[in-house]
C-alpha cells in the first residue's frame, strides 16, 4: 500500500502542473486587483484564477480512493474539512468573479460562513472521531469534554483557514508555505493513517507549485488557498494536533496578526501601522501615499517569498520538534 502511495503521490507532481493551466484556460476566471493593493501587482491582473481546484481536487480523490481501500474516522474528518474548505472559497470566488472585483463575500459574511462550517465540521468529528489533545513539547495526551473542543475546533477552522487564505497575495507564498507546515506536522501522523493523505498532498502541492512559481501563470483563488487551509485543519485535529498548528504555521499567525494590527492601529490612531497588510505586503518593494509607523525594508517579490519560506521552514522545524519531544 506504501508503494502504491507514494506512486500516486509522484503521479500528482505532473498531473498537478499540467492540468492547472489547462482547467485555467477552461474555467477563463481572471485575477482582479485591489485597487488599494501594491502598485506593482497592476501586470497581475488577469492571471487565471480559481485553479487550487486541480490539485485539491486531485487530494479530494486520492482521499476518496484511500477510504475506499481502508475507511477510518480520522479520512473522513480530512476530507470533509477539505470540501468544507473548497466551498467556502468558491462561493466567494464565484461572487468576486460575477461582481468583476477583487473580492466577493464582505469580511463579516465570510467569517460567518467559516464559522458554520467549522461548528459543522466539530459536530461531525464527535460522531467519526476520538477526540484527543496533544500537548506541545509533551507526552501529554488529553480527553477534553466537548464543550471545551468544539469551540476550539470551530476556532481552529476559522483560524487556519484564514491564515492561509490571507497568506495567498505573492507568486508561490501560500503553496510553500502550506507544504512546509504540512512536512512539519508528519511527525504527528505516524500511527494514524493519515500520513498517505499527507504525501498526496505533498505530490500536489509540489506540481501546483512548478506553475504558481514566480512569474505565477496561474492563482489558487480563494478555493484554493481555504481548500489548503481546510486540509491543513482537518490533519492537524484528525490527528489529534491542533495545538501544534500556530508552531508548523507560524507564518500564517503573523499575517494574521498583521491585520489584526493595522486594522486595530488605523482604527485607534487613525495611523496604520505598517506600510499595508497583510504582513508581506508590508515587505514588498512598493511605495504607498500615506504614513505608517514601521519602516518598510522595500525587497523583491523573490526574495519576500523565499524569506518568508526559510522563515515557515524554521517554524516548521519547530513544530516536528515539539512532536518528537513529546
Amino acid at each position: 500500500m506504501e508503494g502504491v502511495v507514494l506512486a500516486l503521490a509522484f503521479l500528482f507532481i505532473p498531473l498537478s502542473a499540467w492540468g492547472s493551466p489547462r482547467l485555467a484556460r477552461w474555467v477563463g476566471a481572471g485575477q482582479h486587483i485591489r485597487p488599494e493593493g501594491p502598485s506593482t501587482h497592476g501586470s497581475k491582473a488577469g492571471t487565471p484564477t480559481m485553479v487550487g481546484l486541480v490539485p485539491l481536487g486531485l487530494v479530494a480523490l486520492g482521499l476518496v480512493l484511500l477510504l475506499f481501500v481502508r475507511p477510518t474516522g480520522e479520512r473522513v474528518f480530512v476530507l470533509l474539512s477539505l470540501v468544507a474548505g473548497m466551498g467556502v472559497g468558491f462561493l466567494d470566488d464565484l461572487r468576486s468573479q460575477r461582481g468583476r472585483r477583487s473580492v466577493g463575500f464582505f469580511p463579516h459574511q465570510t467569517l460567518l460562513l467559516q464559522a458554520l462550517l467549522g461548528g459543522a465540521l466539530a459536530l461531525a468529528a464527535s460522531s467519526v472521531l476520538e477526540v484527543r489533545l496533544l500537548v506541545p513539547f509533551s507526552s501529554l495526551v488529553l480527553r477534553v469534554p466537548a464543550y471545551l473542543w468544539v469551540p476550539l475546533a470551530g476556532l481552529g477552522f476559522v483560524g487556519t483557514v484564514n491564515g492561509v487564505n490571507l497568506s495567498d497575495g505573492l507568486d508561490g507564498l501560500a503553496t510553500g508555505l502550506f507544504l512546509l507546515a504540512l512536512l512539519g506536522l508528519l511527525p504527528l501522523l505516524r500511527g494514524t493513517g493519515l500520513v498517505p493523505a499527507a504525501l498526496l498532498a505533498l505530490g500536489a502541492g509540489l506540481g501546483f507549485l512548478w506553475a504558481n512559481a514566480h512569474p505565477a501563470s496561474v492563482f489558487l483563488g480563494n478555493v484554493g488557498s481555504m481548500g489548503l487551509g481546510g486540509l491543513l485543519f482537518g490533519l492537524a485535529f484528525a490527528s489529534g494536533g491542533i495545538l501544534f498548528l500556530p508552531l508548523v504555521g507560524g507564518v500564517f499567525v503573523l499575517e494574521a496578526l498583521a491585520v489584526i494590527l493595522q486594522v486595530a492601529s488605523y482604527k485607534l490612531t487613525g495611523v496604520r501601522l505598517l506600510k499595508m497588510a497583510p504582513l508581506h505586503h508590508h515587505l514588498e518593494d512598493a511605495p504607498v501615499p500615506w504614513p505608517h509607523r514601521v519602516r518598510s525594508p522595500f525587497w523583491p517579490e523573490p526574495k519576500v517569498v523565499v524569506r518568508l519560506w526559510i522563515l515557515g521552514a524554521a517554524f516548521a522545524l519547530l513544530g516536528a520538534w515539539a512532536a518528537v519531544a513529546g
